[in-house]
């Protein structure tokens, strides 16, 4: 049974009426209406620092004794056209407090402002510059929602195809994996997802990260842009987690199965009747249950 803050959030994200994806979005406009949301305050006995990342802001949450071999790097959702790591403090903070993780959230550019690949260089810019920061990468964990964890999948593909030190492990929830392909849930669960609806596919979407609403096959079947299409060798634990009502349910399935082929050590977790991202909200104790198992899943890696 549904979690009376479950409801809710359906209840909400139902009653939002669906866009016109045929009409230009104001993005600015979506992002100072986030922007400007009420956002939780620093629990008792953690810090935050506001940060800078070669250049790219974050911040860093360090609860009390703190450990270095508990870190959890976070990429905030958004579809890569909005989101930011002040945002995503709900989430963040909790992460902390819960786990006694330190957390480092970061920014990127957004689109469609800036294109595609700007969000993965500037996750890059972030990894060298946690290195530099004195950070093991072996000790973190690599934690992102919807379009974060497509980024945190892609950024790790590609750490490893630069033969760079790769994290500890990933934690991809209600990641994008397969932008080549029509899955059956991309359309198929268009009106059970009711954040996303009908937003995330569409030529709109594509024009404001590709430049273009038609990309071609070729460019989206990139591991980068297609993380199901990428090779998993030597690539660390996954855990994976997706709402069944989601249209980036078979995303998520569809790499689990890659994955658990290619003997990935993975995990993956399906919420029932749960909203989009829903890990990542922990006002839910459905998104409780599943970040305590990630956390149990990472910690399980010698």
């Amino acid at each position: 049974m549904l979690s009376i803050q479950a409801k809710m959030l359906n209840l909400i994200f139902q009653k939002m009426p669906a866009e016109d994806v045929n009409v230009e979005h104001n993005y600015p406009k979506e992002r100072a209406k986030n922007a400007a949301r009420k956002v939780p305050k620093c629990p008792t006995g953690i810090t935050l620092q506001e940060t800078l990342f070669d250049g790219i802001s974050g911040e860093i949450i360090i609860p009390v004794n703190a450990r270095q071999d508990k870190i959890i790097w976070f990429i905030h959702g958004g579809g890569c056209t909005t989101g930011s790591a002040k945002e995503s403090r709900e989430c963040t903070y909790y992460l902390a407090k819960t786990f006694g993780y330190t957390i480092i959230s970061t920014n990127y550019r957004l689109s469609p402002e800036y294109k595609w690949p700007a969000q993965l260089n500037d996750c890059m810019k972030v990894y060298n510059s946690i290195l530099s920061m004195g950070y093991d990468m072996r000790n973190v964990v690599l934690v992102g929602g919807s379009a974060g964890g497509w980024l945190a999948l892609s950024v790790t593909l590609r750490v490893r195809d630069e033969g760079k030190i790769l994290p500890k492990a990933v934690c991809a929830f209600s990641p994008i994996t397969n932008q080549a392909d029509d899955l059956p849930s991309h359309h198929g669960n268009e009106k059970t997802d009711y954040m996303l609806k009908n937003t995330l596919f569409c030529e709109r979407q594509n024009r404001a990260l590709f430049g273009t609403g038609k990309p071609s096959r070729e460019l989206l079947l990139n591991s980068y842009i297609s993380p199901y299409y990428g090779n998993y060798k030597g690539m660390p634990p996954i855990f994976l987690a997706v709402s069944d009502l989601e249209v980036l349910y078979d995303d998520a399935v569809t790499l689990y199965e890659k994955l658990k082929a290619e003997k990935i050590y993975t995990e993956l977790e399906v919420g029932k009747g749960l909203c989009h991202a829903y890990a990542t909200l922990p006002m839910m104790p459905e998104a409780k249950k599943t970040l305590s198992n990630a956390v149990k899943f990472a910690e399980s890696i010698s």
